[in-house]
């Protein structure tokens, strides 16, 4: 088994266009006119670094010399055409952070929130049965912690490519939790994210990033 590498990347202050400009040089076309359909420069930002970053671990971390990309129905990126290589990866961004998934062995899904507003409604469509009764057991300080630590533990489950459901709401994590291997962490106080395998790794290593990594070295496209 392969360690999990996870990497951490803050959104930080918008990029000026000399910065835009060399990290979009570095993908391809069809990724470049989808990061420009974003209307908000947050959202245009979080999109461009995680491609650049995703690119960039995979060419620092892998031994392929070229990517050919694609999505799935459900809009998961994956590496077409590639029968050397036996590993995974995944992308999620949210808030102040952009985290990128690296596994060399079987299937890895990642979430990162940003913790915020919670309200019954929320609760509902979001959770199955058993995770809102554990939710409601709690003093109302730890729901908001706990549910947005189950929702990132659903989505990254759901990430992994392994679950059959359309959609992550109705996944009940309690019925994963002892088929595959979870973990959670916080960036800051505010960014609980989850990592996700069909394995436990024998090690997994974060590493927080600069995006002046990303420009000084140009990433495979």
């Amino acid at each position: 088994m392969a360690a999990c590498q996870l990497f951490v990347l803050p959104l930080g202050p918008k990029c000026t266009q000399s910065e835009i400009a060399t990290l979009l040089s570095s993908l391809p076309n069809e990724e470049q006119e989808r990061i420009s359909n974003y209307k908000h420069w947050q959202d245009r930002q979080r999109t461009l670094l995680g491609s650049v970053l995703v690119r960039w671990m995979l060419h620092k971390f892998t031994d392929m010399q070229h990517l050919f990309m694609k999505r799935n129905d459900n809009g998961r990126p994956y590496i077409a055409d590639n029968i050397c290589w036996n590993g995974d990866f995944n992308l999620s961004h949210s808030g102040n952070w952009i985290v990128a998934a690296l596994t060399h062995h079987g299937h890895i899904g990642v979430d990162v929130e940003k913790i915020g507003p919670l309200n019954e409604e929320l609760l509902t469509y979001a959770l199955s049965e058993t995770e809102l009764e554990m939710i409601h057991q709690q003093s109302p300080v730890n729901q908001v912690k706990t549910f947005f630590e189950l929702w990132t533990t659903k989505e990254a489950i759901y990430k992994t490519g392994l679950v059959p459901d359309a959609t992550p709401q109705p996944l009940d994590t309690m019925e994963w939790m002892d088929k595959l291997y979870t973990q959670s962490l916080y960036i800051d106080p505010d960014h609980p994210v989850t990592v996700c395998l069909d394995q436990k790794p024998p090690s997994m290593e974060l590493t927080i990033l600069d995006r002046s990594q990303l420009i000084e070295c140009k990433p495979i496209r």
